[in-house]
């Protein structure tokens, strides 16, 4: 079986070469017949002229609004709303191996993790056993504790936070 290769193989040479041959044709059929003047030559059933400039703006515009609105608006209508389970949780990861496809809310979250006995943010960091997500190295905030205002952080110290 051939290796897949970016390289040229020499079907693809044929093709390209003769795809490039098609093109540089058909660009100065399109060049003739945009400068020449087709009546005087007799041919009368081709298109007006006009066609000549108005079928590239065509094709140009209809990119531009391709490029802007639509492949835009694909592009949000694929993303999860701000407010939806899967910005928060990955859902596909915590119902790995669950006969439940989709979770709605974070109380059904809850429920699938208390029920499965796979991770519970409840009691005491002690009382969890089997965790998936993180080798049991669980720590509770003092609830007293306030929570530290908005501010920028150096990368080093989000490294030193993140990998003790």
């Amino acid at each position: 079986m051939p290796e897949h290769s970016p390289a040229p193989t020499p079907h693809r040479a044929v093709y390209g070469y003769s795809f490039y041959l098609l093109v540089i044709t058909l660009f100065i059929f399109y060049v003739l017949w945009a400068l020449l003047p087709t009546k005087q030559f007799g041919l009368s059933y081709l298109p007006d002229k006009y066609f000549a400039v108005l079928l590239p703006m065509l094709v140009l515009v209809g990119l531009a609004f391709f490029a802007f609105f639509i492949y835009p608006a694909i592009n949000m209508s694929l993303t999860p709303d701000i407010d939806a389970m899967s910005s928060v949780v990955d859902v596909p990861l915590i119902l790995k191996g669950k006969t439940k496809k989709s979770v709605y809310s974070w109380r059904e979250v809850q429920a699938i993790l208390d029920v499965g006995n796979v991770h519970t943010h409840v009691g005491k960091p002690n009382d969890i056993d089997n965790c998936k997500f993180c080798a049991n190295g669980h720590s509770f905030p003092d609830p007293t504790e306030q929570i530290a205002t908005l501010r920028f952080m150096d990368l080093t110290e989000v490294n030193k936070s993140l990998f003790k």
